[in-house]
């Protein structure tokens, strides 16, 4: 048992509390605002108060957690040496550093965004601290626990068991390259083809349109093999057709039954909203039935489409649509840990003051941020990534990444990114 001192207590600090010791370190926590308790008998008292307490471990609070408001602060809420550090050596408010992180506090504090509307990764304190790669929060959380053995005679097998492993997951935008699409939309890209010079893509297209060769998006068999026994996310762009949402209905006969294979494979399937859908919760429920009516499954996972978020209304709209899990949190042009963990969390509105039902499963790494944005090769995109891995590994934290069938195509440029989808599965040293 852990004894927490405060001489005040609040929705921020309860959800703090509950994130590090309940769902992480998995040991149980009195939180006391009077000092009696301490000669009771607890394993360790943690004084958070800005008067030090004898035979305690002591934390001074900088306030953050004792307010309901959002402000304008000074502090980066993360230590000289981020990486290096260890707790004895934090010269700030771990806790309320923790809320930061995960209440994406910062993403409130500016409306600077870029041309979708997205919190852009250069305005991050971790980016901005060249430490956007590193964990910090799941090294604070291995430290805590590290130190209540070696200090407070707790025991390993006291505290929840967490183990590194690779967790993929894949967004369909666009299921079929050439196949099963409309008339118009053939005809159409036909023209742009020729009119372009590209006569290889027309070439392509005939060949599947009208020769009946393998589409090249269609790599799902690919994807089974791939995967083995390791169970995968699917997030299906359901809505309708627009500059930035070229899928195909999920209720065509050839997608249905791409579905129900992924799906009877043991494979989740998720919503992936469209881009215009963003924070219209009518919208996101109407493409959501959609997809729920293509499988016959319960749609509770989601994941943004272009990553097209806005804090609190693009949580707030999945909530009412009855999405349980969302995994956006991340970046789409490098890689890294958003909110400072590779763990899941719970969102905590702001806005409202309060821990939401929604949980967050942050992910690290995705194909285009390498390929696209970062211009990196195949083999300097594993090279980058596995000191990710080889981190995550040291903290037992999960590997989250996110593909796309496009890019296991060996289509349109990506060729050989086949290697790093598997070399990204593997859970080996």
């Amino acid at each position: 048992m852990v004894l927490f001192h405060s001489p005040y207590k609040s929705k921020r600090l309860s959800y703090v509390l509950d994130y590090v010791f309940t769902e992480r370190l998995g040991i149980p926590y009195e939180l006391s605002e009077s000092v009696s308790n301490i000669a009771s008998p607890h394993k360790v008292c943690i004084n958070y108060n800005q008067i030090p307490l004898e035979n305690a471990w002591n934390f001074i609070p900088d306030g953050l957690l004792n307010t309901s408001e959002i402000a304008p602060i000074q502090q980066k809420y993360l230590p000289e040496n981020p990486i290096t550090c260890s707790l004895n050596d934090l010269d700030f408010d771990v806790f309320s550093a923790i809320f930061f992180h995960l209440s994406r506090y910062e993403e409130y504090l500016t409306k600077k965004r870029d041309e979708h509307g997205r919190f852009q990764y250069s305005d991050s304190v971790l980016f901005q601290s060249a430490c956007l790669k590193f964990p910090v929060i799941d090294q604070w959380i291995l430290q805590f626990k590290n130190t209540l053995i070696h200090q407070y005679n707790f025991l390993a097998s006291d505290f929840k068991s967490e183990t590194y492993q690779s967790i993929p997951t894949l967004d369909i935008d666009s299921v079929f390259a050439y196949k099963a699409k409309p008339f118009f939309r053939q005809v159409a890209a036909l023209a742009k083809d020729f009119l372009s010079g590209r006569l290889n893509e027309i070439k392509h297209r005939l060949s599947v349109v009208l020769g009946g060769k393998q589409d090249p998006n269609d790599n799902f068999e690919w994807q089974l093999n791939a995967l083995g026994n390791k169970k995968a996310v699917y997030f299906i762009q359901s809505g309708p057709y627009g500059p930035y949402d070229k899928n195909i209905s999920p209720l065509h006969p050839e997608f249905k039954n791409i579905l129900s294979k992924l799906s009877k494979a043991g494979h989740s399937i998720g919503l992936h909203p469209s881009y215009s859908s963003d924070s219209k919760p009518e919208a996101i429920t109407r493409e959501k039935l959609v997809l729920e009516k293509s499988t016959n499954l319960t749609v509770t996972h989601s994941r943004q489409h272009f990553l097209k978020m806005d804090l609190p209304e693009t949580y707030r709209a999945l909530i009412a649509c009855g999405i349980e899990k969302d995994y956006s949190m991340g970046y789409s042009h490098v890689p890294g840990f958003r909110a400072g963990t590779a763990h899941a969390f719970k969102w905590f509105d702001l806005i409202d003051n309060s821990e939401t039902s929604l949980t967050i499963q942050p992910f690290c790494c995705m194909d285009v941020a390498y390929k696209q944005f970062m211009k990196l090769s195949v083999d300097a995109c594993m090279a980058d990534s596995i000191d990710i891995q080889k981190i995550l590994k040291t903290l037992n934290a999960p590997f989250v990444f996110v593909f796309h069938n496009e890019s296991l195509s060996g289509h349109r440029g990506w060729k050989d990114w086949q290697k790093v989808f598997k070399f990204w599965l593997n859970d080996k040293d």
